[in-house]
């Protein structure tokens, strides 16, 4: 038993001392270790960057001793990662810039670096709503819009992703949310002066709205019409088309001042020649007939009387009105 005892003690004797000499080797085989990466820095930044992971392992396996060794990993780590995602930027090598700055932003994270956070969600930003475009290209606007999200995300008000995710949503189909969206996009780019957003966010609500005015009109759902057209000119959208269906829905549901005055900015734009003008001239001379103007729907109808409403404008004047 006395033997037995004598053993263990010893065994315990050799295995303490072999630790101790294993833990102080780790060390300083850690400290060496990010020496080495620091000098592959210089020529190689992404290997650099897996030898400095290494580091940290070793760090972790090492223990206290070590922490100061692991706060000096933090401060380089995340710049090196940036920088590799800025040299993927500058070849212009897109999907590898997005993995690295995610990488950089993870590493910022960790080690509560808030400078390389805010540079990383800032390409990130970009890289985002620039996949989104690829996608949206590709007719693959579902993927586009989870992209625009992740961007959005770091950035809410960044208003060349919100316009991007109004077009994804336009081409899936979903006007509401492309209408949100593209308001989303104008308020914020009104508070950097950012004029071509503005511009192109409008046209997009007004093209849609036309196209839904057009629509209702041919299903003679004149109301929806009205409000769908009127819509597409509040966002400074006009041609002679809208103006002549707005003129005429007007004239059906009876609003005659309304519809002499789409009829009359209409006929302004119109190509000035008989045949062109002569249905706008007609939808004035219906609107002055709604208004028991006789003068003027006679006068109206006259000039109408051209090509394809020449056979309505007549019935009108020399039966209905008896024109003289």
């Amino acid at each position: 038993m006395k033997k037995i005892l004598i053993l263990a003690f010893a065994l315990t004797i050799l295995f303490t001392f072999s630790g101790n000499n294993a833990y102080a080797q780790t060390k300083e085989e850690t400290s060496n270790a990010f020496n080495a990466a620091l000098e592959l820095s210089k020529t190689d930044m992404p290997g650099a960057i897996v030898k400095m992971q290494d580091v940290i392992k070793m760090c972790n396996s090492v223990g206290k001793d070590a922490d100061s060794l692991k706060i000096k990993v933090g401060k380089v780590l995340p710049a090196w990662q940036y920088n590799v995602g800025n040299t993927f930027l500058k070849e212009k090598k897109y999907d590898l810039a997005l993995n690295a700055f995610e990488k950089s932003l993870g590493f910022a994270e960790s080690y509560t670096d808030a400078n390389i956070k805010n540079m990383s969600e800032d390409q990130l930003v970009k890289l985002y709503t620039n996949k989104a475009n690829t996608l949206l290209k590709a007719e693959k606007a579902d993927s586009a819009i989870l992209f625009l999200d992740k961007a959005l995300k770091y950035n809410p008000s960044y208003s060349k992703a919100l316009f991007t995710k109004g077009q994804a949503y336009k081409k899936t189909g979903d006007n509401v949310k492309m209408q949100e969206n593209m308001e989303l996009a104008i308020a914020s780019a009104s508070k950097t002066n950012d004029t071509t957003t503005i511009k192109a966010a409008k046209n997009a609500i007004a093209t849609s709205l036309y196209s839904e005015g057009k629509t209702a009109f041919t299903k003679k759902s004149y109301a929806d019409a009205v409000t769908k057209l009127n819509g597409a000119l509040s966002y400074d959208y006009k041609n002679k088309e809208l103006y002549y269906l707005l003129a005429s829905s007007n004239n059906s549901l009876k609003k005659f001042d309304d519809a002499i005055s789409a009829a009359t900015l209409g006929l302004a734009m119109e190509e000035q020649t008989n045949d062109k003008m002569a249905r706008f001239y007609y939808e004035l001379a219906k609107a002055y007939e709604g208004k028991k103007d006789t003068a003027n729907a006679c006068d109206n109808y006259k000039k109408s009387a051209f090509g394809t409403f020449k056979s309505s404008a007549d019935y009108q004047m020399k039966t209905v009105l008896k024109c003289q």
